[in-house]
């Protein structure tokens, strides 16, 4: 098998971080659907893996 270049490692990067990321965001989602019932602490730290998975899928898209 022949070595991967630099694209094709990104890539694979890429992808490998995506699909974890992807299922962090939508279970934080979920969560915040129902924000009533979570205590202020709590819904400041999902709102802001929120945002930070968000963020990360962002460059992950523009790299």
């Amino acid at each position: 098998m022949a070595p991967m270049n630099d694209s094709e490692r990104l890539s694979r990067l890429r992808h490998d971080l995506s699909n974890p990321l992807s299922a962090l965001l939508a279970e934080t989602q979920l969560l915040l659907l129902n924000e009533s019932q979570i205590d202020p602490e709590t819904l400041t730290g999902l709102r802001e893996i929120e945002a930070l998975a968000i963020r990360m899928r962002t460059m992950l898209r523009e790299i």
